[in-house]
């Protein structure tokens, strides 16, 4: 049981940073921890990528965080509202019709956010260094995935009548 929740928390740590529809902290008991451990390690991974110099990571992680703590938000009522269009109901046009308007409002938003945070990385590591920053965050999101479907690979949930991943 435990494997499995760990492997659970793996996957929505995992998800937290490549897709706005999927669980975070304040959905999933005992999370909180896994999610800072997991923070933590992509900080790690993305100054260790960079090289960042100790002025640089200075400047740089007060701005990321924000960033980070913004995007969250909107992902946050992105899942909300993905989940109200999932729970069971039938949706007349009219309620679809809103529900689609406010979904490219938030992606909207989010890349408004994403134009702006990307201009003060600039001014604070630089362009180059901005797009490296963007590529390191892409592949921790991506290793971290790898790592959990190497885990399910190699053992995953093998409880009978519980579908496996094919490929």
């Amino acid at each position: 049981m435990n494997r499995i929740l760990n492997t659970g928390l793996l996957l929505a740590g995992a998800l937290l940073f490549s897709h706005p529809s999927f669980a975070q902290e304040d959905d999933m008991p005992g999370g909180a921890d896994r999610l800072k451990e997991l923070k933590a390690q992509k900080a790690a991974y993305i100054t260790s990528k960079l090289g960042f110099t100790s002025e640089e990571a200075q400047r740089l992680w007060p701005v990321y965080n924000e960033f980070d703590e913004a995007r969250e938000q909107l992902r946050k009522e992105m899942r909300d509202m993905h989940r109200t269009a999932k729970d069971g109901v039938a949706l007349t046009d009219a309620q679809a019709t809103e529900i689609l308007r406010k979904h490219l409002a938030n992606r909207e938003k989010e890349l408004a956010m994403e134009r702006a945070y990307s201009d003060r990385f600039v001014k604070t590591i630089g362009a180059a260094k901005t797009l490296d920053l963007f590529k390191a965050e892409r592949d921790f999101n991506r290793e971290v995935l790898h790592r959990f479907r190497e885990r399910q690979d190699n053992g995953g949930d093998k409880r009978p009548g519980t579908p496996q991943r094919r490929r």
